[in-house]
């Protein structure tokens, strides 16, 4: 499994850093609280969230002062898909929200008005592979994103097709527009720690779309903004983020050189005229600081923002209110639950607070009008019904996230308690990982879900994504981890999952690409903190392997006493490659979870796919339950055991 590898971003990585994250599920309600709910001249804000690296979990929300209602699933109800994986970024420009989804290596284009996607911009090197889009920013009828491979990409606003495009420096990180010019901060975060970081902001001629200047302004440098008085500020990290290096640069944007580096130190910052919000966490003392900057003085005018002492437990990031000056902050806790933001007063004084609008929440834009879109009318919880509501059964086999939360786990709990833990992830829509081949969960429904002809019946949501075209076949691939899914009616009415599962065939089915009746036994290692033995019915044997992504004290569930666990089922043929050092998993055509992207149809499936233990097609005008096994015994390098992950299944007939 790899939920699926990654190599950090240099902002995900610092902010992981900051703070040691305990596992806190804390119960926190959702909706607002704050002695003023209302904000002046502002009708609506987004937040993107981007979720969890490689899970497809980034979402938006929409929150509209007039009726203080926050809708935390507003592009998912409205474009019934989700947003993709690690959403980084959002601008509102003219009638258009525009989003950068990283790992999805896309751009998201929205109509402000209906919150309807108008178009998709895949940002895809000439192999297919991922450009990894990081931000953007505008200029008349152009749009700019800067990209992890290098790149700075021009869009045509009214066409919406990609016009242009020039290299900056290594791993460019944010980009802002200022004089005319772009201005793109080179990160170098991608192999830091071999070749050690970029020190340039590239400037950029917008008329000419051309690089004329890469400015030593430090190490690591990061976040962007046009600053007061024609200037531009940035921040920059320094090559070990710890090193307490991080200092705010500003940059003279007639001259292009350097002004001055402020002695005020600072991870992230917002500009409000010449007054800078900026926060910074020591640590040596391991406190997060909250100051005001005067930027034309260089004179900090407040050493503690934060008046009232509202406490922040992770600040993921600032923003300003162009139309009253309010200040916005996230909190994003642990990383792996659903954040907050918090809106504060030019006094540092606590407005109001959103609890739980999504998970890492990292952007915040504000409309001074208010959209019409179809959600309006109608209320936003009237399709959670539609969705998987209960785990009936979660048996995940050995692998590299066992004994985490990704495995609904904490440390005591037995297995009653993962049972509810990984209820509450999936009715969060949060993702669960089934572990190695064999490893399996059983989902039921509020109600069941009828088999309708010639219709797909219900949706799979995984984390599988299209990183890159593989040259090995000219597939699709990237990330998929096929599993095998199963169906079940309750026919003795007892409502659990004790009758007969028919398998659903896929597109694999009966060919030579699956093994059925393919057993597996895994073995409880002597010492915990080993490799996972296994041996299977073929005569072969191997491991699950340990890897130093995932030090936890074992990759054998700890909750089962048991010296052996048995997994029975079919196993599909190994689908990962080693194409020159990236492993890549190639798709199967169709039929098998998290093995397509979730905004595809290879998602769907039919009831009519049944068959029996003979392989005879079953006729079931209905299903009460969903069963899901990962199909591939394979282990994909450093990338660890191929594992078939799970959001949340969807009944795609359900009407309320």
């Amino acid at each position: 499994m790899r939920i699926k590898k990654h190599i950090l971003t240099c902002f995900s990585l610092l902010l992981i850093l900051l703070l040691q994250a305990c596992d806190d599920m804390r119960d926190r309600e959702i909706g607002m609280s704050g002695g003023v709910i209302g904000e002046e001249n502002t009708a609506e804000i987004y937040v993107l969230c981007e979720g969890l690296f490689n899970q497809n979990n980034s979402t938006l929300a929409r929150h509209t002062f007039a009726d203080n209602r926050t809708v935390t699933s507003y592009f998912q109800t409205l474009n019934r898909r989700g947003l993709g994986d690690t959403a980084n970024d959002m601008r509102l420009y003219e009638n258009r929200i525009y989003i950068v989804v990283n790992v999805s290596s896309q751009i998201e284009v929205i109509d402000f008005n209906t919150g309807l996607v108008i178009k998709q911009i895949p940002i895809l090197q000439d192999n297919g592979s991922s450009r990894q889009p990081r931000s953007m920013a505008f200029h008349g009828d152009k749009g700019y994103v800067c990209c992890f491979d290098g790149s700075i990409i021009r869009i045509d606003l009214n066409e919406l097709e990609i016009d242009g495009r020039i290299q900056a420096g290594r791993n460019p990180d944010n980009i802002c527009v200022q004089n005319n010019k772009l201005y793109v901060s080179n990160s170098g975060g991608l192999d830091i720690e071999t070749i050690g970081a970029d020190h340039t902001v590239s400037v950029i001629d917008i008329p000419s779309f051309q690089k004329t200047k890469d400015l030593i302004v430090g190490p690591n440098p990061g976040k962007i903004a046009a600053g007061w008085d024609e200037t531009v500020l940035v921040i920059i990290r320094g090559e070990d983020l710890k090193s307490g290096n991080n200092h705010l640069v500003e940059i003279d944007a007639n001259a292009d050189v350097v002004n001055r580096i402020f002695e005020e130190k600072a991870l992230n910052f917002a500009v409000n005229d010449e007054l800078i919000y900026l926060y910074d966490y020591q640590y040596n003392t391991q406190k997060t600081t909250y100051k005001v900057l005067n930027q034309r003085t260089g004179v900090v005018v407040n050493n503690n923002f934060i008046t009232d002492d509202t406490a922040i437990t992770t600040p993921y990031g600032i923003f300003v209110n162009p139309f009253n000056g309010n200040i916005y902050i996230t909190d994003a806790y642990t990383y792996n639950v659903k954040g907050d933001i918090l809106c504060f007063n030019p006094q540092g004084e606590l407005q109001y607070r959103i609890d739980n609008i999504g998970m890492n929440p990292n952007t915040i834009v504000f409309s001074e009008r208010a959209s019409k879109s179809q959600i309006d009318n109608v209320i936003e919880d009237e399709r959670v019904n539609a969705f998987a509501n209960r785990v009936l059964e979660y048996y995940p086999a050995p692998g590299q996230y066992m004994n985490t939360t990704t495995m609904a786990y904490k440390e005591g709990f037995s297995y009653e308690e993962i049972l509810d833990y990984a209820t509450e992830r999936i009715q969060n829509k949060f993702l669960i990982s089934l572990g190695a081949f064999g490893g399996y969960i059983t989902l039921g429904f509020p109600q069941s879900i009828t088999n309708v002809a010639d219709k797909y019946d219900f949706k799979v949501y995984g984390n599988a994504s299209y990183n890159m075209y593989g040259t090995a076949s000219g597939l699709l691939g990237g990330s998929s981890e096929p599993g095998i899914v199963w169906v079940s009616k309750d026919d003795n009415g007892n409502g659990l999952p004790d009758d007969e599962w028919y398998e659903l065939a896929g597109s694999e089915y009966g060919t030579a690409n699956e093994v059925r009746n393919y057993e597996i036994t895994y073995y409880r290692p002597a010492s915990l903190d080993t490799d996972i033995k296994w041996k299977d019915n073929q005569g072969n044997e191997g491991y699950v392997y340990r890897n130093t992504f995932h030090t936890q004290s074992s990759y054998y569930p700890l909750w089962i006493n048991d010296e052996t666990m048995v997994f029975r089922g079919t196993r599909l043929k190994d689908n990962a490659i080693n194409e020159n050092g990236m492993w890549v998993g190639y798709c199967y055509d169709w039929g098998y979870a998290d093995n397509h992207p979730n905004s595809t149809e290879m998602t769907k499936f039919k009831i009519d796919w049944a068959v029996d233990s003979d392989g005879k097609s079953m006729k079931l005008d209905y299903i009460d339950f969903v069963r899901i096994t990962t199909a591939i015994n394979q282990i994909a390098g450093n990338m660890g055991e191929i594992s078939t992950e799970v959001m949340t299944v969807e009944d795609l007939h359900y009407n309320n």
